[in-house]
């Protein structure tokens, strides 16, 4: 997990970089440095030896004294310090001067280190340049230093022909060994500094490009990881604090964008959810409002023909009783209890021809003829056809009328019946005096007129609501169950509504709503 990181793989990935990158410098630098160490201690050694090539040019011209001169300078020369030997070869390869005083009178093979480099084979080399002339002897047992060595060839020049041929171009040659003993012990000295720099430079530049990395590019991801968790579960607020202006900072503004844009959309798309849930529902109490008016208008279609027949058979007869019933009554000379017998049956013939009427009324249901007019007049009317009526039964009507309403198309006859209808009931279910509250007033949306009759009776109970506006449904012991179905058909054909509010023992509420247009 550890290794998943972003920062950890870029921290390991710059610090390889780094170590290579440093590492080859810094041999490049080491070898640079060993090389140059060489080059200044053989330039050295060969100055040193060009100087004593020419000190011993002029002691060997002064001869025999000279030579003592010479051996004295080689001596002096040898016990400095680092100067291993100091040796003269004569071009026979002897050895004529020394440091090392076991090893004059020697000869050499020419084919030795030392020689090999001026002689080709049969032929000397007359010219040798500085690195051609100097060599490096490794370290041995009874030494743990390596040995710089330098050849320089003594030519034959004019002042030496007095002792030497003309024809000699070398007369010998002045070897140098030096000890790098020092040259390398510095260079190690070096190796280990650079090092030892190299790791810090490396160590330091990792952990500055470590919190770098951190505070540019991991603590950034960490938060825009955060972030996408928090929007993952549902927090459509939450904001990715990041003000930088790279793109690690341009892509969290990015995300705040979006996420903004999310959470609108997101807003948008809850409100038109709750918008189609509301039109859904209103469409829904629309359709079942529909589908009780088709099958109130079934009801009433079917009713409607059952009653058109039965009032047409019960009609005639009824015509005829109540006609003899009259001439009966006329020519009655009987006592007065005959003649009360006789009105009785004159009062309820009457009244079922009244019922009969009702249904012829009701099964005709007649063409609704529509006029512009103001339903405030229409119930004004209504109510006061029937107020004397109430007042005698202890009713008292109350009018709220709103004067603002206007006029709606409507046909006043069938309206009036409406509310006749429904004033006739209040008051039925009012035995012991009460009251009748008419208002009217517009709905919150200006589309439709509402009327709300409200009395102060016995009530409906709920069991019987769904079915007051049945055909020949009723509550009351005499009453024919139609008048509030010829009401919800008149209220229907004006493709208005009907609803009722009861509540048994304390009063009914007949809410009718009509369109204004």
């Amino acid at each position: 997990m550890f290794l998943r990181s972003l920062g950890i793989k870029l921290i390991i990935f710059i610090a390889g970089i780094l170590v290579v990158a440093v590492g080859l410098f810094s041999y490049k630098m080491i070898d640079t440095h060993r090389e140059q160490s060489i080059e200044n201690a053989t330039q050295w050694a060969s100055d040193l030896s060009d100087a004593v090539k020419r000190s011993t040019r002029y002691d060997m011209l002064k001869g025999e004294e000279g030579r003592e001169a010479l051996h004295y300078a080689i001596d002096a020369i040898g016990a400095q310090q680092g100067i291993k030997k100091v040796r003269i070869f004569s071009s026979e390869g002897k050895i004529m001067f020394s440091t090392d005083k076991d090893e004059l009178g020697k000869l050499l093979d020419k084919e030795r280190e030392q020689c090999y480099v001026c002689h080709a084979p049969k032929r000397p080399l007359e010219r040798l340049d500085l690195p051609s002339r100097s060599r490096i002897i490794p370290k041995a047992e009874e030494r743990n230093y390596r040995i710089l060595g330098i050849i320089n060839p003594i030519y034959n020049e004019e002042d030496c022909f007095l002792c030497h041929s003309e024809e000699q171009k070398v007369l010998g040659v002045l070897d140098f060994e030096l000890s790098l003993a020092e040259v390398d012990a510095k260079t190690r000295r070096n190796y280990y500094a650079i090092l030892f720099f190299t790791f810090i430079t490396i160590f330091v530049v990792s952990v500055a490009v470590g919190f770098f990395i951190y505070g540019a590019v991991s603590r950034p991801i960490k938060k825009m990881v955060i972030g996408t968790k928090k929007i993952a579960t549902g927090d459509l607020d939450y904001t990715i604090p990041l003000k930088t202006k790279d793109e690690i900072g341009a892509l969290a503004s990015s995300f705040n964008r979006m996420t903004r844009d999310l959470k609108r959309a997101n807003s948008e798309l809850q409100e038109w959810s709750r918008t189609l849930e509301k039109k859904v529902e209103e469409r829904t109490e629309q359709l079942k409002a529909m589908q009780a008016q088709l099958i109130q208008s079934e009801k009433l279609a079917s009713i409607g023909k059952l009653a058109a027949g039965v009032a047409h058979e019960i009609n005639n007869p009824l015509t005829g009783i109540l006609t003899f019933s009259h001439l009966l009554l006329d020519e009655t000379e009987g006592g007065e209890q005959e003649r009360k017998d006789i009105e009785v049956i004159i009062r309820e013939t009457t009244r079922c021809r009244d019922i009969v009427k009702r249904l012829l009324d009701y099964s005709r249901q007649a063409e609704t003829r529509k006029t512009p007019f103001s339903i405030n007049e229409t119930v004004e009317k209504a109510s006061s056809l029937l107020e004397h009526q109430a007042a005698f039964r202890n009713i008292r009507i109350i009018k709220e009328f709103d004067p603002g309403l206007p006029q709606i198309m409507i046909d006043k006859d069938k309206m009036q019946q409406v509310f006749i209808n429904l004033l006739t009931n209040a008051q039925e279910v009012m035995p012991e005096g009460g009251s009748v509250t008419i208002a009217t007033t517009k709905t919150n949306d200006g589309n439709s007129i509402e009327i709300r009759v409200t009395d102060t009776g016995c009530g409906i109970k709920d069991a019987d609501i769904p079915k007051i506006f049945d055909p020949f449904f009723s509550t009351k012991e005499l009453g024919t169950g139609l008048g509030l179905s010829v009401t919800h058909g008149i209220i229907a054909s004006h493709k208005g509504s009907i609803e009722v509010q009861s509540k048994v023992g304390e009063g009914t509420t007949f809410i009718i709503r009509l369109p204004v247009k």
